[in-house]
């Protein structure tokens, strides 16, 4: 970069912990570190509860020490810029701030709505991941000009193709032989994975072979007591088959390791309903894995027809747990189950489309390129 005075940014966010908002928060910081250019400040936000717990030894070593390297603002630190991970909309004693959101269901919380509503000052702006979710902003009438969509990246040091790793991960699952489905998320409703679970349910009964791997997070959503709930919808029949050839992981991995979990699967499967951004899908794609997908929501703005097959879905409305109307996708589970059938039954068209994934992303959604899209959006 360049040489010259620096940007000052604030960060006011989450650190060592695997949430998707701490994820976004110290990927930024990290590829900041490496332009050289901006000056970062990073003030650490209480958890939203005592069950959360920081932790070191997810992230490579070198990235956790310049992590915490990272100290608060001083007195005399005056930032031009503020990224929040809250929905705090006050105006900051400086500079403009860029608040992050992620309203899955294309709708604001009624918390949010009341905040905005005190008619937050010019200098307050949104930034979100997705055209889905800026959405949410636009149709509650906050000006096109202050509402900012930077989409999520890649660490593509870790998350690339790697054949001898994958093997070794395949081995450990014991799936060297096998067609591996998987899918990461908290197992929450707006997943999808009831929808996955009845596909499968299908797709296995036609190939023995046929596996299905979900990666849960039980330290912060109790991921595997919502499957067990889930399970409990099938049939008996559905149920037993779909128990025999699933292997579900709730503890917590690395960065490294997740990287091997997702080069393991021979597709990565994602039905979900009403999403933010859905990095578990480009981040799949990085490691060379082709990918099933809700068609119509968050991961249009990314999942290329090169590697992603698109699941046929229309548009409904439910009600969120916060009491809100809130719009979502509803796939078509016969397509779904079309779809996984195949991609168990084309291992060309895999493998073509895993190639393809890998350099899409390489290109366009690394951590570096798309920090670069967001330093262009705080400073401008």
């Amino acid at each position: 970069m360049a040489r010259g005075p620096k940007r000052a940014l604030l960060i006011e966010g989450w650190r060592f912990i695997h949430h998707s908002y701490a994820i976004v928060a110290q990927s930024h910081a990290l590829a900041l570190e490496r332009r050289g250019d901006v000056a970062v400040a990073f003030q650490d936000l209480p958890f939203p509860t005592d069950g959360w717990k920081s932790s070191r030894g997810t992230l490579d070593p070198e990235d956790e020490r310049r992590l915490e390297s990272l100290r608060g603002p001083e007195p005399d630190f005056s930032p031009e810029a503020t990224l929040r991970f809250a929905r705090d909309f006050t105006a900051p004693p400086a500079g403009r701030a860029f608040v992050f959101d992620t309203p899955e269901f294309r709708v604001l919380r009624p918390g949010v709505q009341r905040k905005l509503r005190a008619a937050p000052p010019d200098r307050v702006h949104m930034l979100v991941p997705s055209r889905w979710a800026a959405d949410a902003y636009l149709r509650f009438g906050i000006a096109s000009e202050r509402v900012h969509v930077v989409a999520h990246g890649v660490d593509s040091r870790v998350l690339r193709p790697d054949p001898s790793r994958r093997e070794a991960m395949r081995k450990r699952l014991g799936m060297s032989e096998h067609f591996v489905f998987l899918s990461i998320g908290a197992m929450t409703d707006n997943k999808g994975i009831d929808l996955l679970l009845r596909a499968f349910a299908f797709v296995s009964s036609r190939r023995a072979d046929a596996r299905l791997v979900l990666k849960g997070a039980d330290d912060l959503y109790a991921s595997s007591a919502r499957l067990e709930r889930l399970l409990s919808g099938l049939s008996s029949a559905e149920r037993e088959r779909v128990s025999s050839r699933l292997v579900y992981l709730g503890e917590r991995f690395s960065a490294s390791e997740m990287a091997d979990l997702l080069r393991a699967a021979d597709c990565y499967v994602s039905p979900y309903l009403a999403e933010g951004f859905n990095l578990p899908v480009l981040e799949a794609a990085a490691c060379g894995v082709p990918v099933i997908c809700t068609d119509g929501g968050a991961t249009d703005d990314f999942a290329d027809a090169s590697f992603a097959w698109r699941i046929r879905s229309r548009p409904d409305w439910i009600r969120t747990d916060l009491g809100s109307l809130g719009e979502v996708r509803q796939p078509d589970v016969e397509h779904l189950t079309e779809l996984m059938s195949h991609a168990a039954s084309d291992p060309e068209s895999n493998l073509r489309m895993g190639k393809a994934g890998a350099a899409h992303v390489a290109e366009h959604f690394t951590w570096d390129r798309v920090t670069d899209q967001l330093v262009a959006t705080l400073f401008a």
